[in-house]
């Protein structure tokens, strides 16, 4: 890595003179990620810089081959973290955030040109160094295709650096017929050449990348402000969040949420968000104390539940393996369940990396942060300044008359005694029963008018008998609040205009969307590559209701008092 990519790119001297506040690498074979983990270990220990590293593959490892390449190189602390946290088998992007942020990893799994393509459309930053690290032409052939170098090409500006591992004469002169100044690099006695080339064309723009704004104003301090702001910060920006009622006293108020994946088994633009966000979420709440993985499970109680969770295991059971299940989703028949749960239920989901999340605390651990401050009053964006709206179904007061349709739903929660029943593990679906050695937490309720606490606590308990145990019930205490949901049950995610973001309507979803809806809306701040896909980003786009209403009316949501 060193002497193919890294010393001939000069990538250290250049990162250190460069006045950005990062340095970008490109990849074409991202393979067992050496390149990367070398690549920051260096960034990491001779700069103060960021290093965002982006890279296409086509056949990711899985997560087992992670570990194996983590133990071969046990003193890369980036090898480590790439390990515990790895991108999933989903086609597409994926972010990584590592380091307290220093390092962020963007890698596309699936075809080159289609990651090429989106690079193309969506990042604004320019490209520094390009690592071409695809085997060789004969090898892999479809990798060094004229039209995928032309993509380089395109994707390149004045003194932008591309090294290869091949000397091929064929891949010298398509660069150089590119615009690349090519030269050969002595690797005597590992191999004879390696290429190095420059960007030289004169029609390429010059280096002359967007610039973020160095502050920006948040307006909530729940759970997707809170996200926003720790991402924006760790990226350098100075972030200063305004809630008059405190941090996490909205739907953020509650002490127990469980991260869970909420999967949609139709392969939609919404299903894909929720299956990214509960990845993205566990490599971002692992960070952090509030978080406790405990796994999951999905239940299905009935036949039209079954046939539900059939469909979920069918999509994201890996289509090149001969194996039933990944290492993050398994299916379980009813005799599993049975016999290692004492549940009677026809089949379930298990999700081995779900978790309980304490709300309150994890927005306490974001807001910790030297760039962030935190004022407790209302504040009215002013329209010259960068903000991001982050304030649950107040958020359409400042959506510069974007229609959304968004409203407030109640919900509860209830502590109880533990039962004797067998409950090891929380369950989720239709709300939640979750075990804990002083009290049992079940919920919860889904309020379209919100009903009496007592109401609430006996609707709760009783829609959780087939876990909690037909016997009496000791309740402890409640909490309440209002979630914010749209009408097409979707986030709210995106720009609303040149210097205003939203992220809301998380609903039910915010511990798992919330951390994906900070990284798209950092992205588009920054210039970078979203880390989902086009069809994602309509799906959560502010404005997705206008044409809606124009055929069908407006759809209210929430009480008539919102």
């Amino acid at each position: 890595v060193q002497r193919i990519f890294l010393q001939p790119s000069k990538v250290i001297e250049r990162a250190l003179a460069t006045e950005r506040p990062w340095f970008t690498i490109a990849e074409l074979g991202f393979g067992s990620g050496l390149n990367f983990s070398v690549s920051a270990d260096e960034i990491l220990g001779k700069t103060d810089k960021i290093l965002h590293f982006i890279s296409i593959e086509a056949h990711p490892l899985t997560p087992n081959d992670w570990r194996s390449v983590a133990a071969l190189r046990p003193h890369s602390s980036t090898a480590q973290a790439l390990a515990e946290s790895p991108p999933p088998l989903l086609t597409g992007w994926h972010r990584r955030s590592m380091h307290e942020g220093r390092i962020q990893l963007s890698v596309f799994h699936g075809d080159v040109e289609d990651g090429l393509r989106d690079l193309a459309d969506f990042q604004q930053q320019p490209v520094d160094a390009w690592f071409l690290d695809g085997f060789t032409p004969a090898k892999n052939p479809l990798m060094w295709r004229t039209r995928v170098l032309g993509e380089v090409a395109r994707l390149s500006r004045r003194g932008t650096t591309v090294a290869t591992f091949t000397s091929a004469g064929q891949i010298r002169r398509d660069l150089a017929e590119l615009g690349f100044a090519m030269t050969k690099v002595d690797q005597r006695p590992f191999k004879r050449t390696s290429l190095l080339g420059e960007c030289v064309r004169e029609d390429a723009p010059n280096d002359r990348p967007m610039t973020p704004p160095r502050r920006i104003n948040v307006l909530g301090a729940g759970i997707a402000g809170a996200s926003v702001a720790r991402q924006l910060a760790e990226l350098g920006v100075r972030v200063t969040v305004y809630d008059a009622s405190g941090v996490a006293t909205g739907g953020s108020k509650m002490s127990v949420s469980a991260l869970h994946a909420r999967l949609l088994g139709d392969e939609s633009p919404a299903a894909e968000f929720r299956a990214r966000a509960f990845h993205h979420a566990q490599s971002v709440h692992k960070n952090y104390k509030a978080f406790r993985r405990t796994g999951a499970l999905q239940l299905a109680l009935n036949d039209q539940e079954l046939k539900k969770l059939q469909r979920i295991q069918a999509v994201y059971r890996p289509k090149d393996s001969d194996d039933v299940d990944n290492d993050w989703l398994s299916y379980l028949h009813s005799a599993d369940l049975n016999t290692d749960s004492q549940i009677e239920a026809l089949g379930g989901l298990y999700f081995k990396g779900a978790g309980l999340v304490d709300l309150p605390s994890l927005c306490h651990a974001l807001l910790d942060h030297s760039h962030i401050e935190l004022v407790a009053e209302a504040k009215k964006p002013e329209k010259d300044d960068d903000w991001v709206i982050a304030c649950g179904t107040n958020s359409r007061d400042f959506s510069l008359g974007i229609p959304l349709e968004i409203g407030s739903v109640w919900g509860q929660l209830d502590w109880i005694k533990p039962t004797s029943a067998h409950l090891t593990v929380p369950i989720v679906g239709n709300g939640y029963a979750i075990p804990d050695e002083d009290a049992w937490v079940v919920g919860s309720s889904y309020e379209y008018r919100p009903w009496e606490p007592a109401h609430a606590s006996a609707y709760n308990i009783n829609a959780n008998r087939r876990f909690i145990g037909a016997g009496e019930v000791t309740p402890l205490h409640h909490k309440r609040a209002a979630r914010c949901v749209s009408s097409d049950r979707d986030p709210i995610i995106g720009r609303l205009s040149e210097r205003r973001w939203i992220s809301t309507a998380h609903g039910s979803l915010g511990t798992s969307s919330a951390p994906l809806a900070a990284a798209i809306i950092a992205s588009d701040l920054m210039g970078w590559i979203p880390p989902v896909s086009r069809r994602v980003l309509a799906c959560v786009e502010p404005r997705r209701f206008i044409e809606r209403q124009a055929r069908r009316g407006v759809k209210r949501v929430g009480p008539e008092s919102d």
